[in-house]
């Protein structure tokens, strides 16, 4: 079975296999943490990398709008969120201690956040084609999928979605935007050759980022 855009997409929350959602959670090693907090010290701050890449929606099984297609630009590129490794959510952790001048060590890390799963924040999506309000679209959910696939049998599922940002705000405060989506994926999903899907919520269309080698290997 295929699937055509955020419709189908949503469904898959309830769908998806069970084996989708068993992905490895084991804590991060002593010695990536350890790294991580050395980290902390380079004279540039830590910070989430950014989730970047061009427009490419995922629509229903009708081509996509003419109208909404012209306020698309294939070459722009576009910032859809931010991707928070443990390596650097640890990082980050260490230099905000740091910078209050507060030690840092392994037992300083919240239990909460020593799993070995990247959290991936979307941000609404922003239209350009309309104003007021609604110029903001939510993201309602995320997955991953091998590149440009629409099988649902290869659909990656989250282990976790948070419908709002306070479990990164609750670690890095109003440094996180307040409003959008938080999901988590174990690391085996966050390769290159597969893409995160966003879904938005109402009629506006999903969008298609590609994780690519060079995202890969800057994110540790």
């Amino acid at each position: 079975m295929r699937f055509h855009g955020h419709l189908m997409l949503a469904l898959l929350v309830v769908l998806g296999s069970a084996a989708a959602f068993a992905q490895a959670t084991t804590p991060v090693s002593p010695d990536e943490l350890k790294e991580a907090i050395a980290a902390a010290k380079a004279a540039k701050a830590p910070a989430p990398y950014t989730l970047r890449g061009p427009s490419t929606p995922v629509v229903r099984g009708a081509p996509l709008d003419p109208e909404v297609a012209k306020t698309l630009d294939p070459k722009k590129i576009l910032t859809f969120g931010a991707v928070y490794t443990p390596f650097i959510r640890t990082a980050m952790l260490a230099r905000k201690a740091a910078d209050a001048g507060r030690p840092f060590g392994l037992t300083d890390i919240p239990s909460e956040t020593q799993d070995s799963l990247t959290y991936v924040l979307a941000l609404p999506w922003e239209r350009t084609d309309v104003t007021g309000p609604d110029r903001l679209v939510d993201t309602i959910y995320v997955i991953v999928t091998p590149r440009g696939s629409t099988e649902r049998s290869e659909v990656i599922q989250p282990v976790w979605v948070k419908p709002d940002t306070s479990v990164l705000r609750n670690l890095f405060g109003s440094a996180v935007p307040e409003r959008g989506v938080v999901a988590a994926f174990s690391r085996d999903a966050i390769k290159a050759g597969n893409d995160f899907v966003l879904v938005y919520a109402g009629s506006v269309y999903a969008q298609r980022v590609e994780i690519r080698p060079e995202d890969v290997a800057a994110w540790r």
